[in-house]
């Protein structure tokens, strides 16, 4: 089997992307530009959320999908993403260089209806590039 140039360098371009580790804090990987997060709702699509994002480094945010709206006061940003109709809630976080994810704190939820959630057990927040 001979294995053309356009294959080597297919090849060539996703070695690096193969040493990276997702989940951040270990050797190998660079802290630092766009995160993707995600609301993990056990209840499937909502109609909005409100997130607390905290930390040092936070540099902007922008919708993935709805319309996000946020405010940002020292190191913490509270992030309001409304869908409509219901879907998952997600958006992007810029960090400087060399910091990791924010912390995270669901504040808020509110089903398709807009009604709100009676409770935010089993809520989540994910980072992820």
């Amino acid at each position: 089997m001979r294995i053309g140039s356009s294959t080597l360098l297919l090849f060539a371009a996703l070695l690096p992307l193969s040493a990276c580790d997702k989940g951040g804090g270990g050797t190998g990987t660079q802290d630092g530009g766009e995160y993707n997060v995600v609301l993990q709702s056990p209840n499937g699509a909502e109609g909005a959320a409100a997130i607390e994002l905290t930390g040092p480094g936070i540099q902007s945010v922008a919708a993935s999908g709805g319309r996000l709206f946020a405010q940002a006061w020292g190191p913490t940003m509270r992030v309001v993403v409304v869908n409509e109709p219901a879907a998952p809630i997600a958006f992007r976080v810029t960090m400087a260089e060399g910091q990791g994810p924010p912390s995270a704190r669901v504040v808020e939820v509110v089903d398709g209806s807009d009604l709100p959630r009676a409770s935010l057990a089993g809520y989540s927040v994910t980072f992820g590039r």
